[in-house]
């Protein structure tokens, strides 16, 4: 009788054995074929530039996404700006940036992929010769600092890689950016976008 008995239990054993096998494989399956359309994501170099920025993207077609991407500047970003000329600097202490992405491979894959985004930003020049009006009512030329708020356009080029469950991902992405000047039109390249993100697809 217990010989019986402990055959039934190995019997049940195996089937709740390979009823759970079954289910996690047919689960890992589904994760596999799951689409996800929105992605969260940082550069994990900001950081170390004193600097945070934070990219909401949404899928719209097999592969395109649109996104918005937003980035607080600090000090020590500031001193490898590309923008610094022997008289005056430009540092931009925030930016707004939407954009639209093409993956070669797909959204759904591992994939190169090119960028093209806007700029809005908040910029101060410094060491610069402002006009103000002095106490007797002229104007005077004095050096001080001009803030405003600058309009630009860029284009960058990545590649994403998908971690082994698909929600975690890890990209490498080159930008480059100019600013339109008020007066006129300058190609003042300044790299943003730029380093390697981590993000989290759902």
């Amino acid at each position: 009788m217990k010989t019986l008995n402990c055959s039934w239990l190995n019997v049940i054993v195996c089937i709740l054995f390979i009823s759970i096998s079954s289910s996690s494989y047919s689960q890992g399956e589904a994760d596999e074929k799951t689409e996800y359309k929105n992605q969260v994501s940082t550069n994990l170099l900001l950081p170390i530039f004193e600097s945070f920025d934070l990219t909401y993207e949404h899928t719209i077609a097999n592969k395109w996404a649109i996104g918005v991407a937003g980035g607080i500047y600090g000090d020590r970003i500031r001193e490898i700006s590309t923008r610094d000329s022997y008289y005056k600097s430009y540092d931009t202490n925030y930016e707004i940036m939407p954009f639209v992405r093409l993956y070669f491979q797909g959204t759904q894959n591992k994939s190169h992929f090119l960028e093209v985004f806007g700029s809005i930003s908040d910029v101060e020049e410094s060491d610069i010769f402002v006009r103000n009006t002095n106490e007797e009512g002229f104007g005077v030329y004095e050096q001080g600092t001009n803030s405003y708020t600058a309009g630009g356009f860029g284009f960058g080029y990545g590649y994403r890689f998908l971690l082994p469950n698909n929600k975690w991902v890890l990209e490498a992405q080159l930008g480059i950016r100019t600013n339109f000047d008020t007066n006129f039109f300058v190609l003042d390249a300044t790299l943003v976008r730029t380093g390697i993100k981590v993000g989290y697809r759902f």
